[in-house]
């Protein structure tokens, strides 16, 4: 046999060689990585200040995002500006500076006090919201039994508000908000005035629409023991003028009870750093 050319004898000793064992003659790049998706926030709050006229600062500089379908307690001593701040995301009072972002669609806003008008019955207050909402009369009915049905008041759609109790007005006015069909749902101290087995209640209730709907929720609460048993997240106010003094991010919320001994841990710690506010407010 003739020699072989250089070529041909490469050619014949890399023929030779298991497949496995080749080198390719060039790379695959790595595929890239997918792009996490950045979600938006529900509420954008940047720097914002706010002071009524001459008078002191209320709020100062305070930033906050709040993603979708979060549960944020916004906690403080009274005067610390926590209503104000809510008043703010609401859109029912302008801030001196800063911006705040909220959906286009606007926010629903739930207050300590129920709000029903008396004279209607339970359905017919609910009614009221989806009316002033744009939806057509023949499907207001079902859609107030609905939402009843959503916070347990089936039964009591034709009471009036005087024939219902505290709690089952608040569960009415809950229904009415989220009447309103907004992703962001506004909690001024809704439960401050009820007793502490109804509260207790309305905490399971409230948290089980929230897990059904998904809505994002900011709850304003003077209670600290309210705001580790509801909060994914708890933003602790210094009092006046209002700045974030602590933040608390909470791995789970299943299963919480206001009894848990994880939900007094946390309140144990957040009434330390309260009081500290509180202290170095009166110094």
């Amino acid at each position: 046999m003739g020699a072989l050319t250089e070529e041909a004898a490469r050619e014949q000793a890399q023929s030779a060689v298991p497949a496995s064992r080749l080198t390719p003659s060039f790379d695959f790049a790595a595929p890239a990585p997918s792009p996490v998706p950045v979600v938006a926030p529900s509420v954008r709050v940047s720097h914002v200040t706010k002071r009524y006229g001459a008078g002191p600062v209320v709020l100062d500089d305070i930033s906050l995002d709040i993603a979708p379908g979060e549960f944020v307690c916004l906690l403080g001593a009274s005067g610390c500006g926590k209503s104000t701040r809510l008043n703010l995301i609401a859109g029912l009072e302008p801030a001196t500076a800063g911006e705040i972002v909220t959906p286009d669609s606007g926010t629903a806003v739930m207050f300590q006090e129920s709000a029903l008008m008396p004279w209607l019955t339970a359905r017919r207050n609910v009614e009221l919201a989806l009316r002033l909402r744009g939806l057509p009369r023949g499907e207001r009915r079902a859609e107030a039994e609905r939402l009843l049905g959503t916070v347990n008041l089936t039964e009591a759609a034709d009471k009036r508000p005087h024939e219902l109790s505290g709690g089952m007005r608040q569960r009415v006015a809950l229904a009415r908000a989220l009447a309103q069909d907004r992703s962001v749902l506004l909690m001024d101290e809704p439960f401050a005035a009820l007793d502490a087995i109804t509260r207790d209640l309305l905490h399971e209730e409230l948290e089980r629409v929230w897990r059904a709907t998904g809505r994002t929720i900011v709850f304003v609460t003077h209670n600290v023991r309210e705001a580790a048993r509801l909060g994914q997240r708890v933003i602790l106010l210094s009092s006046r003028p209002g700045r974030i003094a602590g933040e608390w991010r909470i791995r789970s919320t299943t299963g919480r009870r206001i009894e848990s001994p994880e939900v007094a841990a946390l309140a144990a710690e957040i009434t330390a750093e309260l009081r500290k506010e509180i202290a170095r407010n009166a110094s």
